[in-house]
């Protein structure tokens, strides 16, 4: 069993999630889901795996059978907590017609409030994204307009809703950029993909802008998701440290090829700065008394997922 989880993340989740925990994942076949699952393995709890197709997923050695979603099986199965990592991201607006990806994700976040109401659930963690807010609340928006910023926010307030009066504690996790072990095509974002490029030899930053970015590890953003959680909602971004593109491939080269080159055209444009402000995840991390990773452990940890892809 290869290690693909933050140490720490692992240890923190241990210390949230117990024996007699009834944990259901909401879209287990993706990064966020696996990511989940692999937290979730060796607690002792038992496990309800929601996918979009039935099938049996091999994580990290641990092998689970996904079911799609059932009202009646979710209610049967009693959750204590739930981790929602179920949407259709932002890459497949282009792929549907607006109608299907609006219709679909609607009917994810049905799910999620349905989840969240449940009898003696008393933790919620659902993934959501900085486009919800960037570069200002999707809501002041058209739906047309940002398509997944908008239902991701629309997601969030159903969620805060559901939960209101109930007392039970629902966490929105934001995922800005994040790295980790599962993603499903680790080359259709930055990280994965100069990591690849710098395993053949060299890395070439095809951005013209500078391109501003905070990483921390998908395992971490989840764990401390769980263990923030207080009656309520709470809000929690990822951070991490600042780095432009150019910091980011030197990182990975040191890394991953010390031998591997770096190219670069000419910058032009406006700087691209997609992340949060950082002191959000700083503060969440050290209420938890957890270390994020550093970048170069975050590369590796990476690294070490696309060189051990599970089915």
């Amino acid at each position: 069993m290869v290690d693909l989880l933050s140490r720490d993340a692992k240890r923190l989740a241990m210390s949230v999630i117990t024996p007699a925990d009834r944990v259901l994942i909401l879209g287990a076949g993706g990064w966020f889901g696996r990511t989940s699952i692999d937290l979730v393995r060796g607690s002792g709890a038992s496990l309800l795996a929601v996918a979009s197709s039935s099938r049996s997923l091999t994580v990290n050695g641990f092998r689970v059978d996904t079911v799609v979603w059932d009202d009646d099986a979710v209610r049967s199965f009693a959750p204590t907590i739930v981790i929602d990592c179920a949407f259709l991201t932002h890459d497949r607006v282009k792929d549907l017609p607006l109608e299907t990806y609006v219709a679909v994700n609607r009917g994810l976040i049905d799910n999620l409030v349905a989840a969240a109401s449940s009898p003696g659930v008393r933790t919620v963690v659902t993934i959501s994204s900085g486009a919800a807010v960037h570069p200002r609340d999707a809501r002041e928006s058209t739906l047309e307009a940002n398509p997944y910023g908008y239902l991701k926010r629309e997601s969030e307030e159903a969620l805060r809703a559901a939960v209101d009066m109930s007392g039970t504690a629902a966490v929105i996790a934001r995922a800005w950029s994040v790295s980790g072990a599962y993603p499903r095509n680790p080359r259709a974002y930055a990280l994965g993909d100069m990591i690849a490029q710098a395993r053949a030899g060299g890395i070439d930053i095809s951005a013209r802008p500078e391109v501003w970015r905070r990483y921390a590890t998908a395992d971490e953003l989840i764990a401390v998701s769980l263990a923030v959680a207080v009656p309520g909602t709470t809000t929690v971004d990822s951070g991490g440290p600042l780095v432009e593109m150019a910091d980011l491939a030197e990182e990975v080269r040191a890394a991953i090829n010390p031998a591997a080159t770096i190219y670069r055209g000419s910058i032009s444009g406006t700087p691209n700065r997609y992340h949060s402000d950082g002191e959000d995840w700083v503060n969440a991390c050290r209420s938890v008394g957890l270390a994020p990773l550093p970048l170069a452990d975050q590369i590796q940890l990476t690294a070490r997922g696309m060189s051990d892809r599970t089915s």
